[in-house]
């Protein structure tokens, strides 16, 4: 006796359970290190889930950042240190904020949102951010 396919509804719930299982742990992405502003597309992260974005920096460097969230996140740039995360600038329930990062010591760091709201919210944070290197060496802004 020929075995039943699963069918196409089937299959699609089950992609996308599998997708919001993975959009649920968050979102972690590597830029490589910027020689011109960077600036992000809006990013759609799943209700509750967090974003980072990591990007290697060198010491006396100065990182210019920006960022618009909806709805409002906690903006945290960090190091993961073993099973450890280091905070060194935390900005509680914005949904903008901008500054200026001064790198003490060579290092992967990490831009990170977190969802402000933590009870069952059902719509997406739309994200939006950008970056800029400004280092001491090269003499300005680049």
């Amino acid at each position: 006796m020929p075995r039943d396919e699963p069918s196409s509804a089937a299959v699609a719930a089950l992609l996308a359970a599998m997708l919001g299982a993975t959009l649920l742990s968050g979102c972690a992405v590597t830029l490589e290190r910027p020689v011109d502003p960077f600036e992000s597309k809006t990013i759609e992260v799943a209700p509750n889930a967090w974003y980072e974005s990591c990007v290697t920096l060198a010491k006396g460097d100065r990182l210019l950042f920006s960022y618009t969230a909806d709805p409002p996140t906690t903006f945290s740039i960090r190091r993961h240190i073993g099973n450890a995360e280091v905070s060194y600038l935390v900005r509680e329930r914005a949904r903008e904020d901008s500054g200026i990062f001064f790198v003490a010591e060579s290092e992967k760091y990490c831009l990170h949102w977190q969802p402000y709201i933590t009870a069952d919210v059902t719509w997406p944070t739309l994200l939006k951010y950008s970056i800029r290197l400004n280092n001491s060496a090269a003499g300005g802004i680049r």
